[in-house]
């Protein structure tokens, strides 16, 4: 019989957060996908600090706090967002998902901005990426190959990046482009990443991504990725 969750890592467990904001949606699945790929994972109410023994925090998708104002801006103020500071100076990594994408440009750890979808729609659908040269820099996409293409699913209406200068500014910070671009991304943005590699905001969602019975296994490429780093470079 096959199971929904067949290829779970066997190597040594490393401790993973995902922070849980009023109005999340997708922290069962993030939770279940780093499970699955190795990680001691647990849930982190959004007003607590991020725990010193975590090494990977994950801000899942949803609409947290209803997205009242502009989605995302109300969750960078929470406490746990507010915490990472410190926590990235231990060397963790993040990922930020659809919502926790837009929440952390919203707190200043990705530049740019995340706006309504061009057209305005709410856009939900699988699509096709495809891997840059700039992602050879992140642990996240360590096991991937410059252009290599992925399929993960998207949905969002508040999903088009923009950057305030001009499009070659902002080129070496996306390591993940897509290949039918359905939001009006610039550059065809589908993911940013911060100076150093270790944050990545990603607006297609890899945590639904991750069994062939669900329709892609490629989201558990990116997991698998940083659990390896963090396996051979554990948080101070």
């Amino acid at each position: 019989m096959t199971t929904l969750f067949p290829h779970r890592e066997s190597s040594a467990q490393v401790s993973a957060a995902v922070i849980v904001f009023p109005g999340s949606n997708g922290d069962h699945d993030l939770l279940q996908a780093l499970t699955l790929c190795g990680f001691s994972a647990r849930f982190l109410d959004a007003e607590q600090e991020i725990p010193i023994d975590v090494s990977l925090v994950g801000l899942p998708g949803g609409f947290s706090y209803g997205d009242y104002w502009r989605a995302g801006v109300l969750a960078s103020r929470s406490r746990a967002v507010r915490s990472l500071a410190a926590f990235l100076q231990r060397g963790g990594l993040v990922i930020g998902i659809c919502n926790g994408f837009q929440i952390l440009v919203e707190s200043g750890h990705l530049p740019g901005a995340l706006t309504y979808n061009h057209p305005p729609r709410f856009v939900h659908r699988w699509v096709k990426l495809r891997v840059t040269e700039e992602s050879a820099r992140s642990p996240w996409f360590s096991s991937l190959p410059s252009g290599t293409e992925l399929r993960f699913p998207i949905a969002h209406a508040e999903g088009s990046y923009r950057y305030a200068d001009s499009s070659s500014g902002i080129r070496p910070a996306i390591p993940l482009l897509y290949e039918d671009n359905p939001n009006g991304s610039m550059s065809d943005a589908a993911a940013v990443l911060d100076d150093s590699g270790r944050i990545l905001g990603i607006m297609p969602h890899p945590e639904r991504a991750c069994d062939l019975m669900l329709g892609s296994q490629d989201g558990l490429r990116l997991f698998q990725a940083a659990q390896r780093y963090l396996v051979r470079r554990p948080i101070q």
